[in-house]
């Protein structure tokens, strides 16, 4: 097998075994020099560079859908403080957590626009 095809059997291995990709880990799993990857192969260093970004993308999405699994909790808690209390302090707490949601989803969004861009783009460098 040539270093290629090794480099992208390591690339494939690591991508299925949900490990995190970087050029200097595929040339550890290689044993080659990382330096090898970028002066010999750089088609392959740009695949991996965009891999890795993908990951990041999709750790973040993982992120901040915790982040808003927890603030949808808080928001039902909120809104069963206010059905018990009838003062406004619970309501502007519930517009405040409410306003921190809103802007949670917006991020949200604009992070699942940019990991589906990133998607779009490893799909035709493939």
């Amino acid at each position: 097998m040539d270093t290629r095809e090794q480099i992208e059997q390591a690339i494939q291995q690591m991508q299925e075994a949900g490990e995190s990709i970087s050029i200097n880990a595929v040339a550890a799993k290689c044993g080659i020099s990382h330096s090898l990857i970028y002066n010999r192969y750089p088609d392959l260093s740009v695949k991996i560079k965009e891999l890795k970004a993908g990951q990041k993308a999709r750790q973040k999405s993982e992120s901040d859908e915790a982040l808003i699994a927890s603030l949808l909790a808080k928001n039902k808690a909120l809104q069963e403080k206010i059905k018990s209390d009838n003062s406004g302090q619970a309501e502007e707490a519930f517009k405040s957590v409410l306003s921190h949601v809103q802007q949670v989803y917006s991020m949200y969004d604009q992070l699942l626009d940019d990991r589906n861009k990133l998607a779009e783009r490893l799909g035709r460098g493939q």
